[in-house]
This record gives structure tokens, C-alpha cells and sequence, in this order.
């Protein structure tokens, strides 16, 4: 059976995802959302949360960032209170004199870049901002525009919305098997049910699970999930001001934009929304393993105690695992495809898709109702890795 043909058909239902829906539907375009899942049930509800210029150098991403923290002031406004926004800032903590070394030229680069941030120099200037910060430091980058949200609910809410106030259709429990070409363009997509949407354009938004759908139509695409362990702590008295920031240890900077197969353990720490904590960070590319390691808990943990010793005292609630989606030169891929018209891929965000999506989401819309970006978009472009072997 073959349903009636629609503008858009987007498949995934992260944040990504749910951004493009809503983006496009506003702009009068019909729009079919399809999840295998339920809206925001994988990657984008398993995260911090966090929208961050505070962990970038300048580059791309960083461009592309400025412009997705920017869009969360009108999120916000879409969204309204369950967006739990709280605008808290970020502070990249270093313990090590072999980060903080670099610290005041990054510092340059984010400010031309048009990031405000500020140099804590010493441990008393850290603590002053950060009085929890009692382990050893040597200083910290200050990033008062960074932020925490809800994305899980900012996803539900722009999906919510598209389908509300412009009609477009939300599809849960859908699996999408293939993407539909007649010659060289996209026009639809097939499920694994045997229905087939037509369709004007697809976007493949869909996470980590993106790559099948993109190599069954032969785009070269290395993307692997990225695999990341967070656990969750109880403080005796609930307190979302226990910290005033999110804490970064500057090692993470170095974790974040590794190439390596093996395992990255670095230090985040931030307090939730109902006043506990959360801590990690760990990255290792293993594909799609569910397991919780309770000694890398352990360790991460350990980390953490340095920067924020009551930490080591602090019962366990919980861990669990996520999967971002890595490319390996640390830029998602946004944009048409060159081979398939019709095509978007909307991917590899890797940690940064929380600040990353709804910009993504925009400039996806724009590209399919003729808008010109609002920069350039050469380097996300999904083909880069056509000459590329996997």
C-alpha cells in the first residue's frame, strides 16, 4: 500500500529530528515524523543535557554551536517551563598544568568566535565561583552562556507543536527498512511493515542508526555509535545549587576529540534538575553494548572525588548508557546528499547534539524550502567521506 504523498517525510525522533519536523512545518511544508521508538526515546533523553561553546575550539563546530545556543532563548518560548532551561554557565576546571597551559589562547579563539568567557586564575578564584571545587586546581575557563535543559521534553514539545498548530503527522513504533529512489532522487521511504510513504524529501535523522539507511543507498557514511556511561548520585538533601555550574575537568577536552577505538575516561559533574548529581564522562567506540560497567562507574567516580571530594561519600541511584553518534573528523553531516536528490542526513552530532539539533534542524528545513544558510555548510557536508574507505 502506498499513502499519499507528503513534503517531507523525517525519519528519527531525537531532538534532530523533532527540530526538522517542527522547522519545516512551520514553514507550510506537510511533514511525516517516524520512529521505530516513541518521540525522544534513545539518545537524546539519556544525556546531560548540556548546550556548551565552554568545551569547543574555534572551527566549525564551534560556528555552528554559537548559532544553536543562540536558538535556545526561542525554544524556550516554544517550549515554555518544560524546557527547564537554566541558564548556570560551565566551568572547564584544570587540575593539570598540561591543559591548563593552553587555556588563555582557547580563551581568545572563543571570544573572537564571539563567546564571552573569562580566565579564574589560581584556586581561590575558582572556589569563589565554585566553592565545591576544593580538590587541587590550578584555574578554570569561566563560560557564563552555557546551559542545561530538558531535551527529552524540548523534543516532545517541538514534535508536539508541528503536529498541533501545523498538522504534520507523528508516527511512533514505525521502523523505517529503506529509503525509496526512483532513478537518482528519494521519494519516499519504506517501512518494515511493507507500507510505503511517498514523499517530496526524506531526512535521516536517526542517531546512530542512521548508517544502513545511507549505505543501502551507497553513501559512504562511517558513523559508529560512540558509547557513554553516566551515573547518577543522591546528595543527603536535595540541592540543584550543590554546584552552580556545570564542571568540567579539562582533560576533557582532550577526550572528547580523540580519534582512538579505546576507551576515554575524563570528568563531568553536574547537578540535575531535582538537586542530585550526575557524573562521568566516558567514550569508547565498542558499537551497540548496553552494559554498565560498575568498575568504570568506580573509576569515574574516583575522578570526580578529585575536583569535588564529598562526591566519594554520595550513594548511588543509578547508571546507564547511551550512544552518540561519532564521525570521524568530529563534524556532523548536514545537508543533501550529493548522489540522492531529495536526501538530507541530519547526523554525527556525537555529544554535541543537544546544542547541535535544533540548529540542525533549521538549516535542513531552509535547505529544502530554498533558503540560503546562515553559514557556510561545506564542512558538514555528508559526501566528504566519499573517497574515504570505512
Amino acid at each position: 500500500m502506498t499513502a499519499r504523498a507528503t513534503d517531507v517525510v523525517v525519519v528519527g525522533a531525537g531532538i534532530v529530528g523533532c527540530a526538522t519536523a517542527w522547522e519545516c512545518a512551520r514553514r507550510g511544508l506537510s511533514v511525516v515524523l517516524l520512529d521505530r521508538g516513541e518521540v525522544s526515546g534513545a539518545t537524546t533523553g539519556l544525556g546531560e543535557g548540556n548546550v556548551l561553546c565552554s568545551d569547543k575550539d574555534a572551527g566549525p563546530e564551534l560556528a555552528l554551536t554559537v548559532l544553536g545556543r543562540a536558538l535556545y532563548a526561542e525554544l524556550e518560548e516554544i517550549v515554555g517551563p518544560a524546557a527547564r532551561i537554566r541558564r548556570k554557565g560551565a566551568l572547564i576546571a584544570h587540575p593539570d598544568a598540561r591543559t591548563w597551559a593552553g587555556e588563555a589562547a582557547r580563551a581568545e579563539r572563543l571570544r573572537a568566535a564571539g563567546v564571552a568567557c573569562s580566565l579564574l586564575e589560581g584556586p581561590d578564584a575558582v572556589r569563589a565561583a565554585e566553592p565545591e571545587l576544593t580538590g587541587e586546581l590550578l584555574g578554570a575557563l569561566h563560560v557564563p552562556g552555557d546551559l542545561q535543559c530538558d531535551p527529552r521534553a524540548i523534543a516532545r514539545g517541538l514534535a508536539t507543536r508541528a503536529a498541533e498548530a501545523h498538522g504534520a503527522e507523528v508516527r511512533t513504533g514505525a521502523e523505517v527498512a529503506e529509503v525509496v529512489v526512483a532513478g537518482s532522487r528519494a521519494v519516499g521511504v519504506r517501512l518494515a511493515s511493507g507500507e510505503t510513504l511517498g514523499a517530496g524529501a526524506v531526512v535521516l535523522a536517526a542517531g546512530p542508526w542512521t548508517r544502513p539507511l545511507a549505505e543501502g543507498l551507497g553513501i559512504a557514511l562511517p558513523l559508529e555509535p560512540r558509547k557513554g556511561q553516566l551515573t547518577r548520585l543522591l546528595l543527603p538533601t536535595p540541592d540543584e545549587r550543590f554546584l552552580r555550574h556545570k564542571v568540567v575537568d579539562g582533560s576533557y577536552l582532550l577526550s572528547v576529540t580523540s580519534a582512538a577505538a579505546g576507551r576515554e575516561v575524563s570528568t563531568v559533574i553536574e547537578t540535575t534538575h531535582d538537586g542530585h548529581l550526575i557524573v562521568g564522562s566516558t567514550r569508547e567506540r565498542c558499537g551497540f553494548d548496553p552494559t554498565v560497567d560498575r568498575a568504570l562507574e568506580d573509576e569515574v567516580r574516583t575522578r570526580a572525588a578529585r575536583l569535588v571530594p564529598e562526591i566519594a561519600g554520595l550513594a548511588r541511584d543509578t547508571a546507564w548508557v547511551g550512544f552518540r553518534p561519532w564521525l570521524p573528523d568530529h563534524l556532523p553531516a548536514i545537508g543533501p546528499a550529493a548522489q540522492v536528490e531529495g536526501l538530507h542526513l541530519a547526523t554525527g552530532h556525537e555529544g554535541a547534539g543537544i546544542a547541535l539539533g535544533p540548529i540542525t534542524g533549521r538549516l535542513i528545513a531552509g535547505a529544502i524550502a530554498g533558503e540560503p544558510p546562515p553559514l557556510d555548510l561545506t564542512p558538514f557536508a555528508p559526501d566528504r567521506f566519499a573517497a574515504v574507505t570505512p
